[in-house]
């Protein structure tokens, strides 16, 4: 009987990581399905598109209002970490197509769990630990696990809920932080940096510089972090523009026409000609990898799993919001990356790795130290082995359950037995 896992992320922030996790536990158990699902599909499209445009425009332009927006929502949404819901009538649950069940047209993610039974639920976000919790308790499906997976290297409050089943954090200092808010130890376990390498592979160095377009010998400077074109990716390029003298800068525009025009235009008000690469779009970020000495980047997470797993020099910008500022902080005082500022301290910070190898190496060594190649392989482990231990379990109870009926029994709940001789004899007395 085939396991079942469900991976609720949100697209454009996640699916990096939604995506390793399915290839991996797909190719390694193939009794185990695993279901990856965009959450905004299964939410009110307008207010979907609403958040998300929202986002993308304060992050573009409006830097404060997207700080003030992500620490509103961290501060107010723990505040309903005890709403219980009633389970539906267990009549409700027999639907032919429960997609179809207009109690439920509001309720999307429920209908993920009737359509899947899945064993296992993981969150990586909090809008959907919320809702899968809410969708468990509505549908009583009391063997479902729900589990948050928090990707970051600080706490976003946002994810408490404290009737999760439990969660997967990066680092210890994750899992201090959630006991100090009241979550019980037993539910916390340390996953360390869930990535698959396998989707990163090794690029030849020249060949990657010949497809950029790289054909001098200074050390390369690689911007990343231009997915929504934020402003800071703008200060980076300007304090690092004049250096190009000495060394190549790449920048990722990732896919964004603003940081791609203000580049362009900048290059040509200040007559900068050489040493200047746009990488436009999507890209393979192996070959960005491959070229970089040094990487300026955002502290998102996935970018930085995969710069720790090629072990390259990494500078950070300044952050967005509060959830990167709390990443930025723990980076940087555990020596995995280096803090960017702006300026004169970046530029500072950027020179100090190409001319100080003594500082590259020190930085280098502890990303490897911290960098752990197995963690998803003992993620996977541990999901799989609790998938199947739920399945036996309800295997167990289905056979009770036909064992019951061919005694003259009816199981109607976990603990309930009603019994069909007795009820045909209390019919004749009467």
């Amino acid at each position: 009987m085939k396991k079942t896992v469900v991976i609720l992320y949100t697209k454009g922030m996640y699916d990096t990581i939604a995506e390793d996790i399915c290839n991996y536990m797909t190719k390694r158990y193939p009794d185990c399905d695993v279901v990856a699902i965009d959450e905004d599909r299964y939410s009110n499209l307008m207010s979907a598109q609403f958040v998300r445009g929202t986002y993308v425009f304060t992050a573009r332009n409006m830097a404060w209002l997207n700080r003030l927006a992500v620490l509103i929502r961290e501060q107010f949404l723990p505040k309903k970490i005890d709403k219980t819901v009633k389970p539906y009538e267990q009549k409700e649950l027999k639907e032919e197509n429960p997609t179809r069940n207009y109690r439920q047209k509001f309720h999307k993610v429920d209908n993920i769990f009737m359509r899947f039974t899945p064993e296992i639920v993981i969150c990586l976000s909090p809008k959907a630990h919320n809702k899968a919790i809410l969708a468990k308790q509505r549908l009583a499906m009391s063997d479902v696990k729900v589990y948050a997976m928090i990707t970051d290297f600080s706490l976003n409050k946002a994810y408490i809920n404290y009737q999760s089943d439990g969660y997967f954090v990066q680092n210890d200092a994750i899992k201090q932080a959630l006991i100090a808010n009241k979550v019980d130890e037993e539910k916390i376990r340390i996953c360390g940096t869930v990535i698959d390498e396998e989707r990163l592979v090794d690029v030849p160095k020249s060949v990657a510089r010949e497809k950029i377009g790289i054909v001098n010998d200074l050390p390369t400077v690689a911007v990343i972090g231009g997915r929504y074109g934020v402003s800071y990716v703008k200060d980076t390029f300007a304090t690092l523009a004049p250096y190009t003298d000495r060394l190549n800068l790449v920048v990722l525009t990732g896919g964004s026409a603003t940081i791609e025009k203000f580049v362009l235009t900048y290059c040509k008000a200040k007559n900068y000609k050489q040493n200047i690469f746009v990488v436009k779009g999507k890209t393979d970020m192996n070959e960005i990898y491959a070229v970089s000495d040094v990487v300026v980047s955002s502290p998102t997470t996935v970018t930085m799993y995969e710069i720790f797993a090629k072990n390259i020099p990494c500078v950070l910008i300044r952050s967005l919001n509060n959830n990167e500022r709390g990443n930025h902080t723990f980076l940087a005082e555990e020596q995995l990356a280096m803090r960017g500022g702006k300026d004169e301290q970046l530029a500072t910070a950027v020179l100090g790795f190409i001319n100080n190898n003594n500082i590259k190496q020190e930085y280098l060594y502890n990303q490897r130290k911290f960098f752990d190649a197995d963690a998803i392989e003992n993620f996977a482990k541990e999901v799989y082995r609790e998938s199947c231990a739920i399945n036996k379990e309800r295997a167990d109870a289905a056979k009770s359950s036909v064992a019951g009926n061919e005694d003259g029994q009816e199981v109607i709940g976990e603990n309930n037995v009603v019994n069909h001789a007795a009820k045909k004899s209390a019919k004749e007395k009467k």
